[in-house]
């Protein structure tokens, strides 16, 4: 617990894990940003800071905020990581320093930007080949048939891992970004039943469970050169099962629910596709698919106004940092000529994102798919999840006009 004599930021004592405030933040980001640089919650004993600046220093500072005591806001979570050594919790998102740097390196290999470049013809084919499917004006759900299909198709070829299965993989990450909540919080307690289901997979794992050549195979690598042992290779197989999917597909979501509430914005990129990227990013920007990673305060540390004491845990809300006036002017508007290159979707620092680069040409394939087949996106209807740390859409109602 924090030493509430050393709170001197403002408080915010509502519930920031309430159904209201989950299905819709962005009032709650603006309400939090506006009380100051950091806010305290005491109902998660824990510091928030949503500013653009501060979130991205604290980023940066990662000697000072560090990872490998946890980043959930579930301590019992935390817990599990905290100081411990055991290889099944191995993964550069929860681990520090020289182990750190050693486990993104391994992790990152088959996902660096020469090697997801190798993948681009493919990507584009299966986006075709969807968006052709799709693209007949009848009603479908959006984010099943068309924003999880790139992603779930890629991750379950390219992982390598024999009967994975895609529909337990996406209710495996859903109840894993639940377990990030609080204890008090009911979906935290749900989630737990199905991370042990995943839990006994994991564990099942082992060397013929393995394609020749995926990426998991090739975690193996690290063994054979002394650098990971058996069981940390193992470990590191879990960054590509579980959270490898929800950046891309509600980055998705967003973006083809942007274009059909604003068809002018889809008629430029039509007739301008060099404005891809920008829309690409934009959407990114806009959906921050998770809401942001605490960090424990290993030493004070020092925002632009306020001082973060040691022993403390801060969670940074990069989602709350993407829509920051400050930063980003009129930040809740889907804007083609803004480019966010500096947006932190994917975060920032040392611990950003291993899968940005694949993420990014998917939903670049995608859109440039709806541009070749697509005259105009019609939406019926929307419904955002409801989820401790994930955001985005549940379902989009919608169809796709095909041109000519």
């Amino acid at each position: 617990m924090t030493d509430s004599s050393r709170v001197t930021c403002p408080v915010l004592e509502e519930d920031v894990f309430s159904d209201e405030n989950l299905a819709n933040s962005a009032p709650l980001y603006k309400r939090v940003r506006d009380m100051g640089d950091a806010v305290w919650v005491p109902r998660i004993d824990q510091y928030v800071v949503a500013r653009y600046d501060d979130v991205v220093k604290s980023l940066k500072a990662a000697d000072k905020l560090i990872s490998g005591k946890g980043v959930s806001v579930n301590e019992t979570q935390n817990q599990m990581f905290s100081d411990q050594p055991e290889a099944a919790h191995a993964s550069s998102l929860t681990s520090d320093g020289a182990r750190h740097s050693l486990f993104k390196r391994y992790e990152m290999k088959p996902l660096l930007r020469n090697n997801v470049i190798t993948l681009k013809d493919d990507i584009l084919a299966l986006a075709d080949g969807v968006i052709k499917d799709l693209a007949d004006g009848q009603t479908f759900e959006g984010m099943s048939a068309l924003a999880s299909y790139l992603p779930l198709q890629i991750i379950s070829k390219m992982v390598g891992v024999k009967e994975l299965d895609n529909d337990k993989m996406l209710r495996w990450a859903g109840a894993l970004f639940d377990a990030f909540g609080p204890e008090y919080n009911p979906r935290t307690l749900a989630a737990y039943p199905v991370l042990g289901e995943y839990a006994a997979f994991h564990a099942s794992l082992n060397k013929e469970s393995l394609i020749p050549g995926g990426w998991a195979d090739q975690l193996m690598d690290g063994v054979t050169n002394g650098d990971l042992t058996p069981e940390e290779a193992h470990g590191l197989v879990g960054s590509y099962i579980v959270p490898s999917l929800d950046t891309t597909i509600h980055s998705t979501g967003e973006l083809v629910y942007q274009l059909a509430k604003k068809p002018e914005l889809y008629e430029r990129l039509k007739e301008n596709p060099d404005l891809i990227d920008s829309a690409v990013l934009e959407a990114v920007r806009l959906a921050t698919p998770l809401r942001g990673f605490t960090r424990f305060v290993a030493e004070d540390f020092q925002l632009t106004d306020s001082t973060l004491p040691a022993g403390s845990r801060v969670w940074l809300w990069y989602a709350s940092a993407n829509r920051d006036e400050r930063h980003y002017p009129n930040p809740d508007q889907f804007d083609l000529d803004r480019n966010p290159v500096d947006n932190i979707g994917w975060g920032h620092g040392p611990h950003s994102c291993i899968g940005k680069h694949l993420a990014q040409m998917e939903i670049r394939s995608i859109l440039q798919s709806l541009i070749k087949y697509v005259d105009r996106i019609e939406l019926d209807d929307s419904c955002r999840i409801v989820n401790n740390s994930a955001q985005g859409y549940e379902s989009l109602t919608m169809r796709l006009i095909p041109r000519g």
